[in-house]
């Protein structure tokens, strides 16, 4: 392994650097390929993204920091030790980004879902699951009232039937695009 030297021989400008990265923190891989995908925000245009927990999260912290958007979480799951959604790398993750974020502004919201709500089932786990109902997201009534004609999907692998159901309830009204196995297309596929 190479030695980084010492401190004194690094040049100010290279320190500096260093520190901000960490400050920043550093998204996994497959993060800066999906934002690589995205379009300009448009406040007309509803994005919803359904990606595994942790993914989701740096993607939330990515998008707040370079594009000062701010995610909705439409999490209805309830994280146990002993359950199929256990929480272990979610919810810490969760409180240590979010501690980093202050109280920016923010430019425009976005849905954020965990695809991880359709887990396949362990045997001798708590079955804490969850299909999403119409109180988690908004209704074509309130993203009317924002101004919200389109919307945009994302989702890890195929839509499953919870968020099929809300796209083709948005497509009543809303121009709905939907961009399935974002696996594939960030590289994230093993």
């Amino acid at each position: 392994m190479a030695r980084a030297g010492t401190l004194a021989a690094w040049p100010e400008a290279r320190v500096t650097q260093a520190m901000r990265a960490w400050r920043r923190g550093a998204p996994p891989r497959a993060v800066e390929e999906l934002l690589r995908l995205l379009p300009a925000p448009d406040p007309r245009t509803l994005w919803i993204f359904d990606l595994p927990g942790p993914l989701a999260i740096w993607l939330a912290y990515a998008l707040r920091r370079r594009r000062a958007l701010t995610a909705a979480l439409a999490w209805n799951g309830w994280y146990d030790p002993r359950g199929i959604l256990d929480g272990r790398e979610e919810i810490p993750l969760l409180l240590a980004l979010g501690a980093k974020l202050g109280h920016a502004p923010a430019r425009g919201v976005y849905l954020l879902l965990d695809s991880s709500r359709h887990a396949e089932p362990r045997s001798a786990r708590l079955d804490n699951r969850y299909a999403l109902g119409e109180e988690d997201v908004p209704t074509l009534e309130h993203l009317g009232d924002m101004g919200v004609t389109r919307a945009r999907a994302w989702a890890w692998t195929e839509p499953e039937e919870d968020l099929a159901a809300y796209l083709a309830y948005l497509g009543r009204r809303l121009r709905v695009r939907v961009t399935a196995s974002v696996r594939r297309k960030v590289g994230a596929d093993g």
